[in-house]
């Protein structure tokens, strides 16, 4: 779907443009100015002097319209003001998609984001629920079904995690070990198949262990506290039970008060990795998760992209 937007060029509206109108449309192409080959031809005309004025009209035989206008919040940077812009233009946008389509868009312009993050944000703004709702409802167009959806989810997430939003003073830490028994045919990950590279593995983890004192130093000195620890990949149960066991005991030596860390992860994404003896390393170093993936339940599937182990 090719579509031609006509009275704005600026090359920043592109991205969004393209998103929204993905929601209605498959592989969609924003053109500015001129396209011969255009699909659809949207106007779209903003003024932005003591308020902000959107209008947006479809170029058709049915040529539905939209209008938005707002008085401008106050901004002390150009981004800050573009993105008032966006609202406006996104706004107008999806509203003639929407009539012309006749496709109500229940996320309204939100595209790419989690929706729950804009209700902890006004959270810890100190805003009220009704108040929150009717912003979601005005600024993102989001319905009143989804905003519900929404607010259950954080409502659960703040009973599981009551000082969820103090965490921000907190670090998170990923340690990536990038080998696999082998490499799957759609993985994009900077991984390798360990088969035939112990000189490769040994050398990587003596350098990861080393990160680890270097890392575990700078947060002690800094008086840096740790929310969570993952061990992701690459598959982390690759390497050796003997390896694993070094590692953990080098966690525990170097990092601060990792038996106050809420949940430590190791993925063994492959099942065929996982033995008796890396299980009993797991629960010596009270690893709290494990995350397996099968990937998938059939037996061909699993063949075609590269994985040994059966369903």
């Amino acid at each position: 779907m090719n579509v031609l937007i006509k009275g704005i060029e600026d090359e920043r509206f592109e991205r969004p443009l393209r998103l929204i109108a993905n929601l209605f449309f498959e592989e969609t192409k924003i053109h500015f100015g001129e396209c011969d080959n255009a699909d659809l031809e949207i106007h779209i005309h903003v003024t932005d002097t003591e308020s902000i004025h959107a209008s947006a009209e479809i170029k058709s035989d049915y040529s539905p319209k939209a209008v938005y206008e707002k008085d401008w919040l106050p901004y002390d940077t150009e981004k800050e003001r573009f993105r008032q812009l966006k609202t406006a233009v996104s706004h107008v946008y999806l509203n003639v998609l929407q009539e012309m389509t006749g496709i109500q868009q229940k996320w309204g312009i939100l595209t790419g984001i989690r929706p729950t993050k804009l209700i902890h944000k006004q959270n810890m703004l100190g805003l009220q629920a009704e108040e929150i709702h009717h912003k979601l409802k005005e600024e993102y167009l989001i319905t009143d079904e989804k905003i519900d959806l929404m607010q259950n989810i954080v409502d659960r997430q703040l009973t599981v995690v009551p000082d969820l939003y103090d965490v921000r003073d907190e670090v998170s830490i990923y340690i990536g070990i990038p080998f696999c028994p082998t490499k799957c045919a759609y993985c994009t990950f900077p991984a390798y198949a360990i088969q035939g590279k112990q000189g490769r593995v040994d050398s990587f983890l003596a350098g990861l262990h080393y990160e680890i004192r270097e890392m575990g130093r700078w947060m002690k000195e800094k008086g840096v506290k740790i929310t969570t620890i993952y061990f992701g990949g690459g598959t982390p149960t690759s390497i050796t039970a003997e390896e694993m066991d070094a590692l953990y005991e080098e966690m525990y030596d170097s990092f601060p008060d990792v038996d106050k860390v809420r949940e430590v992860t190791v993925e063994a994404g492959r099942p065929d990795t996982i033995t008796p003896d890396k299980l009993k390393v797991l629960n010596k170093w009270n690893i709290d998760r494990i995350s397996i993936n099968p990937q998938s339940y059939t037996q061909e599937t699993l063949k075609a992209i590269g994985r040994h182990h059966t369903v």
